[in-house]
């Protein structure tokens, strides 16, 4: 099939509508050939024939167009859906399996990402969360979009392989951790037991905060424990990023001692 500028899915691509119902677009050649975008719940394929020219291109119109509905369009309409200046003639728009809390693990390692605003911090931390099998990623007090496109590019589609939850505030994030009986331990620059000392066992989540304001200070009314990185020089924090990538792999290397 062809898709015209007048099809209602066009509209509804142009005006990036997909993103409220959960979707992501994607054009990036690598993140399209990863087993789990290949397995997600998918909307739509599209191609632009007079721009395919790799044989990774082929093999992967050759995947989807045998998988799901799928368009041929021009490059005119692709130059207006694409994301990506190096463009390859393929978007693919999904979006990730449904989280099932019940597959959980005895003793988790979750991460909770408070209120953070920039893509590329999310970004990473879902990389450095894959890279070491984390269990799940929650969001709270959102700030950010959760999915886009910008972030399913800042995680290099690992999004698609770290299950994430959205839980609206602090609140209920603390019921939610109390529930499964996970230590809440709070990531803050000023106080709490040095993050190389710390015990990282059991079922445990890991709390970091907003880039400019740190985490919310309901945390600190609730029972929770709390380590920092220490800092020697004129700056008193790390980016969230990096700090967080920096106790993930603690917390990753302590637990695989055990």
């Amino acid at each position: 099939m062809f898709l015209e500028s007048s099809n209602e899915l066009f509209k509804y691509l142009t005006k990036k509508e997909y993103i409220k119902d959960g979707y992501s677009l994607i054009d990036d050649l690598f993140i399209l050939s990863l087993d789990k975008v290949k397995e997600s719940d998918i909307k739509v394929f599209l191609y632009c024939p007079n721009m395919i020219t790799s044989d990774e291109c082929k093999s992967i119109i050759s995947y989807y167009s045998s998988k799901c509905l799928t368009y041929e369009i021009n490059q005119k309409i692709y130059n207006r859906l694409a994301n990506k200046d190096n463009t390859q003639g393929v978007i693919l728009i999904s979006k990730p399996k449904a989280f099932n809390c019940e597959k959980l693990c005895e003793s988790p390692l979750i991460l909770v990402l408070d209120g953070l605003e920039q893509q590329g911090n999310i970004g990473t931390i879902f990389r450095t969360s894959e890279a070491v099998n984390a269990d799940l990623i929650i969001f709270t007090n959102l700030k950010a979009k959760v999915p886009s496109d910008l972030l399913v590019k800042a995680s290099r589609g690992m999004i698609y392989y770290v299950p994430y939850l959205i839980i609206e505030n602090t609140e209920e994030t603390i019921k939610f951790l109390h529930n499964i009986n996970s230590r809440i331990i709070v990531c803050e620059p000023e106080q709490g037991i040095d993050f190389k000392e710390f015990n990282y066992s059991g079922s445990i989540t890991l709390i970091v905060g907003n880039e400019r304001f740190g985490v919310d200070k309901k945390w600190f009314e609730t029972y929770s424990e709390y380590l920092k990185i220490p800092m020697n020089g004129v700056m008193d924090s790390l980016n969230v990023g990096v700090a967080a990538s920096l106790i993930i792999y603690e917390a990753f290397y302590k637990r695989s001692l055990k």
